[in-house]
């Protein structure tokens, strides 16, 4: 996993161009600790370190990767575009916790690796990973409903 410093820098420079924080709220809450996440907290934040959770490990990142994956895909299948686009930073962030940074670079590349609501970028993760992404993928490919 990313150290504390990493991960704070991180937050810092994705931050400016996600404005709704769908990729750097993942860094915030997976991880960080309540020290280093202290200053993201809004001031009227219910929170105390007795009720934050420490960062994951990268076994977590994974495991929770590959859970959400069905979703993403039924995102993407259905022409969602917020929630696919939405998908594909929590993936950007996750996989940069994990330490695949050139996957997840590619990942963020949107200009030319986002097409067909992501689905070719979760195609990609899937095969990284080892997973089966045709058991979730209806087999359609369009940028419009």
């Amino acid at each position: 996993m990313r150290t504390q410093d990493e991960v704070v820098a991180r937050i810092e420079e994705r931050k400016q161009g996600d404005p709704f924080g769908f990729e750097w709220h993942e860094y915030f809450a997976k991880g960080l600790d309540f020290e280093h996440a202290k200053p993201f907290l809004k001031k009227d934040a219910d929170m105390d370190e007795e009720r934050w959770s420490e960062p994951l490990t990268d076994e977590q990142v994974h495991a929770e990767m590959e859970a959400y994956m069905p979703f993403a895909w039924d995102k993407a299948n259905n022409c969602r575009g917020i929630s696919a686009s939405r998908s594909v930073q929590h993936y950007v962030a996750w996989l940069w916790l994990v330490g695949e940074d050139d996957l997840a670079a590619w990942c963020a590349d949107d200009t030319s690796n986002y097409e067909h609501y992501g689905k070719e970028i979760l195609v990609r993760i899937c095969e990284h990973f080892g997973w089966d992404w045709e058991q979730w993928d209806d087999g359609v490919r369009t940028n419009g409903e």
